[in-house]
């Protein structure tokens, strides 16, 4: 989870750890996150800067146009949006990543010409401190159909090691709308359409779904329904795959809220409140718990805690809902992640600071064009690093991976015939959708087992 900024700091770089999820449902209808595993993907950070650094550098960017509109085509890889850019004549692909604040590359990256500007302490989600660098990256022209749009004086964070995914070259962050840019987000049509006019999306944002954010250090959060009568602070942010995750913070009040009678003074104070309203609410929406590890920060993996799996009736956006929708809980913030966008597109409006779904008429319910049922799988598996190798750091006893065997802390020695003998192994094996493949396992007590199962679904 994000610390508080540092007396000082500098908000622009304030920065999460986050997930990148494997293992998509491909069908139009019920589409969700019934992935089979989480990855660490490094998309965001959690960063304070000295007093003394402000100094150093400026953060803001350069624009080599006004008063223009025009499409970028998009790729979609694994529910990232990669960006198509020129740097000095090659092209790139940089992540649009809506949670963090401003951009990030790797410190093996591919691209030349970064300007070194100073240090940051960094914090990452499992509260690891380290130092990282930020550098200015050269400009680059975004792959306009019309007029190029070229971006200078763009600052990242430099990572201090490649993320898992080498689909992308360097991260956007929200700072790219924070200068004034309003923007749709098409996944289905591949596009992402830019604008510095606060009009162009008028139709649209009349006819969706719109929702107000707030800037917490300086990245959209706004307000979604879970549970009847419950709302839930959540980060729209498309560096995070899962169409929505729940902070076990969030959940934990949602719970108390649900079951403890309101004093005289509650009532008084937030009459709306669902204090005792409707008892056993939450606790109904529950498919299970566990204790784990689910994420790999910056710096390390996260602490062992407790991983509620959900299953919800309904997500509320507004007036439009998500239904059977299935999630878990996590130690950082609640998320609205990628898989937003296979159900509509979305409309970002950083002068009214509002964001707008716009359903896809063909998904929507054939009874209610104000719903979409989502239907997604249940979480199965987590595999996380342990000294090196790859471990199982949560499991689902509902999952066909545990029915089939697998428990937390077995150890991967081998997959289909394949040594695995360091997490990179294990990262680098492409798993099958849909097939089994045949894990060879070392348990907490030392015996080896053999195990097939469907990890990507």
């Amino acid at each position: 989870m994000a610390a508080t900024p540092q007396r000082g700091a500098n908000p622009h770089l304030r920065r999460r750890a986050r997930l990148v999820v494997g293992s998509l449902l491909p069908s139009l209808r019920g589409r969700g996150w019934g992935w089979g595993f989480f990855l660490w993907g490094g998309l965001g950070w959690g960063s304070s800067l000295h007093a003394q650094q402000l100094q150093r550098y400026n953060p803001d960017f350069g624009l080599s146009a006004e008063n223009f509109c025009d499409t970028i085509c998009i790729e979609v890889e694994d529910d990232l949006i990669l960006v198509p850019v020129q740097i000095g004549g090659k092209v790139y692909r940089f992540c649009l990543d809506t949670g963090s604040s401003q951009g990030m590359v790797y410190a093996n990256n591919n691209i030349s010409s970064l300007v070194p500007l100073g240090n940051i302490i960094s914090r990452d989600a499992n509260n690891r401190v380290d130092t990282v660098r930020v550098v200015q990256l050269p400009s680059f022209t975004f792959a306009t159909q019309h007029t190029p749009l070229t971006v200078s004086g763009y600052v990242a964070s430099l990572m201090p090691r490649r993320s898992i995914s080498e689909k992308y070259d360097a991260i956007i962050g929200f700072d790219l709308f924070n200068r004034g840019l309003c923007a749709k987000i098409d996944k289905q049509r591949g596009m992402l359409i830019l604008t510095d006019s606060r009009q162009y999306f008028q139709a649209e944002e009349a006819a969706g779904h719109t929702l107000r954010y707030k800037l917490k250090w300086f990245v959209p959060y706004l307000y979604v329904s879970p549970f009847v009568r419950h709302t839930d602070e959540v980060l729209f942010d498309t560096g995070s795959a899962p169409l929505y995750t729940m902070s076990k913070q969030s959940f934990d009040e949602h719970l108390q809220n649900d079951l403890t009678p309101p004093t005289l003074l509650q009532k008084i104070l937030n009459p709306k409140a669902a204090y005792g309203k409707n008892a056993n609410e939450v606790e109904r929406q529950v498919e299970g718990r566990a204790e784990g590890h689910l994420s790999l920060g910056g710096f390390g993996l996260e602490k062992k805690d407790e991983v509620v799996f959900l299953h919800l009736d309904r997500l509320k956006w507004g007036d439009f809902a998500f239904t059977d929708l299935r999630t878990i809980t996590t130690q950082g913030a609640s998320k609205i992640g990628a898989r937003l966008l296979d159900y509509g597109s979305v409309v970002i409006n950083p002068f009214r600071k509002q964001i707008t779904f716009l359903p896809d008429t063909l998904l929507a319910d054939s009874v209610d064009a104000s719903s979409v049922h989502v239907g997604n799988k249940q979480f199965s598996v987590a595999f996380v690093p342990d000294r090196g190798r790859p471990i199982v750091g949560l499991i689902w006893e509902g999952s066909q991976p545990y029915k089939a065997g697998m428990r937390q802390g077995d150890i991967i020695l081998q997959i289909d015939q394949r040594p695995i003998a360091t997490y990179a192994d294990f990262l680098r094996f492409r798993f099958i959708k849909g097939e089994s493949h045949r894990f060879r396992l070392l348990t907490r007590e030392g015996t080896e087992k053999i195990v097939e199962c469907i990890i990507k679904e």
